[in-house]
C-alpha cells in the first residue's frame, strides 16, 4: 500500500523543543504540525484532524495519557492512531499506554529507523482499516452506498419521519435484465448496472441519496422533497433517460428502469413498512 506522504498529516506533541525539532526533520516528507502541551494538542485536533499523533507522555498540566483518554472518548477522534513518546520503557507504563488506546510507543532517545518504521506501519494500518470500512458501506461495482448502509441510514430517516419530516422512497429496478445477460453476457450486464448511478446523477438536480439494494435493484431517497409530485417527476425523467441510454459497440443494447414509490408517515415504525407500501408509478 503506497502512502501519499505529503498529504498525510501528523501531529507531534512534545514539550521538549529539541525532541520536536528532531522529529520534524525526520518526518519532513509528511505534513507535520507541532504543539508544546496537551491542551494545545486537543485544540489542534479539533481544528484539523491528523492521520497520526505522536504524543509525549510526560508533559506538565495535561499529560499524554490524559490527552489520549479524551481523544478516545470522542466519536470524532477515537480512530486517530496515537504513538506514545516516552523516556521510559517500563512495562507498567507501556501496558497502560495500550490499555487507554495507544497504538504503539517509541522510547527516547529516538532511533531514526525505528521511528520511521513505526510511523509508516501505523499509517498503513489506518489506511487499510479505512478501506475495509469503505468496502463495508459502498457497493464495489457502482461505488454508491450499499444495502447495509441503506438500512443503517434508514434509522435516522425513520426518526425524522416520526418527528414529522417525511421522505419519499423510490424502488428502482432494471427491466429484462436476465435477457440482457443472456444476450450480451454478464460483463455487459455489469455495465448496465454501473450506468444507473451515472444516469441518475446527471438527471436529478435536488438533494437525494441513492443506494444499490441488491442485484438490479436500487433505492432512491428524497428526504427533503416536500411534494411527492416533484419526486415523481425526477423518477419519470430517470426512466426516460434510461431508455435513451446507448452503449458503445452495442447498438442494439437498451434498458429501462421501472419504479415504485411510497411516502413515509408518522405512524411508520420501520423502513420495511414504507417499502412494503410502495406501489407502481402512476399511469
Amino acid at each position: 500500500m503506497t502512502l501519499d506522504t505529503h498529504s498525510t498529516k501528523i501531529l507531534v506533541v512534545d514539550d521538549n523543543p529539541v525532541n520536536m525539532d528532531f522529529l520534524v526533520e525526520l518526518l519532513n516528507e509528511y505534513d507535520v504540525r507541532t504543539v508544546l502541551n496537551g491542551h494545545s494538542a486537543l485544540e489542534a485536533v479539533e481544528e484539523e484532524k491528523p492521520d497520526l499523533i505522536l504524543l509525549d507522555i510526560n508533559m506538565p498540566g495535561l499529560n499524554g495519557f490524559d490527552v489520549c483518554k479524551r481523544l478516545k472518548a470522542s466519536i470524532e477522534t477515537k480512530d486517530i492512531p496515537i504513538i506514545f513518546l516516552t523516556a521510559s520503557g517500563e512495562s507498567e507504563s507501556v501496558v497502560h499506554a495500550f490499555k487507554i488506546g495507544g497504538a504503539d510507543y517509541i522510547v527516547k532517545p529516538y532511533n531514526t529507523e525505528e521511528v520511521l518504521v513505526r510511523v509508516q506501519t501505523q499509517l498503513k494500518l489506518k489506511r487499510a482499516l479505512e478501506m475495509l470500512e469503505m468496502q463495508s458501506k459502498f457497493d464495489t461495482l457502482t461505488g454508491i452506498p450499499n444495502r447495509k448502509q441503506f438500512f443503517h441510514d434508514s434509522k435516522k430517516l425513520m426518526q425524522s419521519a416520526t418527528a414529522g419530516i417525511p421522505f419519499h422512497i423510490f424502488m428502482l429496478s432494471i427491466e429484462g435484465f436476465d435477457t440482457i445477460n443472456g444476450t450480451f453476457g454478464y460483463l455487459v450486464g455489469d455495465e448496465i448496472i454501473k450506468a444507473v448511478p451515472t444516469i441518475i446523477h446527471k438527471i436529478i438536480k435536488t438533494k437525494y441519496t441513492l443506494y444499490r439494494l441488491e442485484g438490479t435493484h436500487f433505492i432512491l431517497i428524497f428526504s427533503l422533497t416536500e411534494e411527492l409530485d416533484d419526486a415523481i417527476e425526477w423518477a419519470y425523467a430517470i426512466e426516460k433517460a434510461s431508455e435513451r441510454a446507448r452503449f458503445k459497440n452495442y447498438e442494439n443494447l437498451s434498458f429501462k428502469l421501472s419504479y415504485s414509490y411510497a411516502t413515509s408517515t408518522k405512524d411508520d415504525i420501520s423502513i420495511h413498512q414504507v417499502m412494503q407500501r410502495a406501489h407502481p408509478k402512476r399511469s
